[in-house]
C-alpha cells in the first residue's frame, strides 16, 4: 500500500480551491441485489429492500450532474438541478436561484455535503473497506492510485454471530452510501487523495458511477464564488423556522430559536 493511506487519510491535503463537475449514475434495477449480496456477506439475514427488478432488466438509469467550487475547509457552492448550496465560512445559504434561506456557517461542514463531501474526505473508506494493493492510473489527465475494493466484513457479535444490519448503508458505513455496490475501484488523485472516480458492481455488472471531470485545481476564487445567487431573495432560517412554529400554533416567541432541543420540545409538546 505503501504511501496510499497516508494520503488518503490526509485528503484533501494541500488542495486550495477545486472547480468541475461530479456526475453520478446509479442503476435502480441492481440495488435490491446489492442488498442482497451484502446481507450474505455480512451475514445479517436482513431482508432486502423491494425488488426494483432483476440485475437482467434494464430500468430507467438514474442519472445526474453537479457544478461544483470548493475552497476546504469551510467555502463551496454546489449547482444541481435548479438548487444552490453555497457557504462562505460566515453564512450558508440553499434554495433556488430566486429564493434562498440563509443559515449560520457554524452548523455546516463540506464533508457533509453528499457525494462532494465523501469524494473530497474519503478516509473512511479506509476503515469500511478492504482495499488492495493500488495501481497507478488515470483520471480526467491526473495521475491517479487505482485500487480495487470490498466492503469490510465487520466483527460477529451476539446471539447467532450477526454483523451491523446492511440496510444502514448499501456498502458498509452511514456516510459511505454513496458508494453502492458490493466490488468497488476507486481512482484516488496522487497529489490530493480526494476520490476522482469510483465504480460500484455487483456480480459482475456495474450498477453505479461517480466521476469528477473539467477539474480545475488552485484557481484563485474570490468570495463573490461562494455568495447566494445574484439578486435572489434571501430569508434566514429564523424567519422560516418562525413561520413553521406559527402554523403549527407555537409562539415562536416563547421558543429558543437557537436551541434546536427547545425547538423539538415546543413541538412534541403541541
Amino acid at each position: 500500500m505503501g504511501e496510499l493511506p497516508d494520503l488518503v487519510r490526509r485528503a484533501p491535503g494541500p488542495l486550495r480551491s477545486l472547480a468541475g463537475a461530479v456526475s453520478t449514475w446509479t442503476h435502480p434495477g441492481r440495488l435490491a441485489l446489492v442488498r442482497r449480496r451484502l446481507a450474505e456477506l455480512y451475514g445479517t439475514g436482513v431482508a432486502p429492500a423491494p425488488d426494483a427488478g432483476d440485475a437482467g432488466e434494464a430500468p430507467e438509469e438514474w442519472r445526474s450532474t453537479a457544478f461544483v467550487v470548493v475552497a476546504p475547509p469551510d467555502r463551496w457552492r454546489i449547482v444541481e438541478r435548479g438548487h444552490v448550496e453555497a457557504c462562505d465560512g460566515q453564512s450558508t445559504w440553499a434554495g433556488t436561484s430566486t429564493l434562498v434561506t440563509e443559515g449560520r456557517a457554524d452548523r455546516a461542514s463540506l464533508r457533509d455535503t453528499g457525494v462532494v463531501g465523501i469524494c473530497l474526505y474519503p478516509g473512511q473508506v479506509l476503515t469500511e473497506f478492504e482495499v488492495g494493493e493500488p495501481d497507478p492510473g488515470e483520471a480526467d489527465g491526473r495521475p491517479c492510485f487505482v485500487v480495487d475494493a470490498r466492503p469490510r466484513v465487520p466483527e460477529r457479535r451476539g446471539p447467532g454471530g450477526r454483523g451491523a444490519p446492511v440496510d444502514l448503508a448499501l456498502s458498509g458505513g452511514r456516510r459511505l452510501a454513496h458508494f453502492v455496490g458490493v466490488d468497488h475501484r476507486f481512482w484516488f488523485d496522487a497529489e490530493t487523495g480526494v476520490v476522482l472516480r469510483h465504480q460500484g458492481s455487483v456480480d459482475g455488472q456495474p450498477c453505479s458511477t461517480i466521476v469528477l471531470t473539467d477539474l480545475v485545481f488552485d484557481r484563485p476564487l474570490g468570495s463573490v464564488e461562494f455568495g447566494p445567487p445574484p439578486g435572489a431573495v434571501i430569508r434566514s432560517s429564523h424567519e422560516l423556522l418562525r413561520d413553521h412554529l406559527q402554523e403549527m400554533g407555537i409562539d415562536p416567541d416563547l421558543v429558543d430559536l437557537d436551541d434546536s432541543e427547545a425547538v423539538r420540545r415546543a413541538l412534541r409538546g403541541r
